[in-house]
């Protein structure tokens, strides 16, 4: 299996102190953000997937981290699940035909600057060429851009990890002792 992963859902994995994302639908911020995440890149391993990194996500991911963008870096090089992935030339015909397409179909980049709609294009790009099913991002553009082509998830979206508080036995418990009832004969 092989996904991508925006920006905004990179920072959260670097940054302890970044506040969860707002979710669309309640306007309220994702509740148990980090354990949503934590759950994610388990499952994640579990399932040896291939984490593919867009370098325009990269970049912004790096600006984000100021002086600890190089140690976010070397994490992301000595990790095998993580896998950087340029706008390459696969990547730039990738991103050509979907700018063709989009022009020819008269689809308007609602919402966003024609600079962030490119930007937002190229990591569809190039998660596209890198072979991802899934791009997990919270930003809507890249969900308008990626269609029908991806499944495209935000963190309000990820499972919570299973409840470890589920009922248990208590064998320790120490029991009232039993009386002997009264009604039974003595023979």
């Amino acid at each position: 299996m092989i996904v991508a992963f925006d920006t905004n859902i990179l920072v959260y994995f670097f940054d302890e102190q970044a506040k969860a994302p707002i979710d669309s639908t309640t306007g309220a911020p994702v509740s148990n953000c980090k354990d949503r995440l934590d759950f994610l890149i388990a499952t994640l391993q579990r399932d040896k997937a291939k984490i593919v990194i867009p370098t325009p996500a990269l970049g912004e991911l790096l600006v984000k981290g100021r002086e600890a963008a190089p140690e976010w870096l070397t994490i992301l090089h000595k990790s095998r699940y993580f896998r950087i992935a340029g706008f390459d030339e696969r990547a730039a015909i990738e991103f050509a035909a979907t700018q063709a397409q989009r022009v020819a179909s008269g689809q308007k980049n609602e919402g966003a600057t024609r600079a962030k709609a490119k930007f937002d294009d190229q990591i569809v790009a190039i998660a596209a060429v890198a072979g991802a099913t899934v791009i997990y991002s919270d930003d809507p553009h890249i969900k308008k851009m990626a269609g029908g082509r991806f499944e495209v998830i935000g963190i309000a979206d990820l499972p919570l990890p299973p409840s470890e508080a589920q009922s248990r036995f208590e064998f320790d418990r120490q029991d009232e002792p039993t009386t002997p009832n009264d009604d039974t004969s003595d023979s």
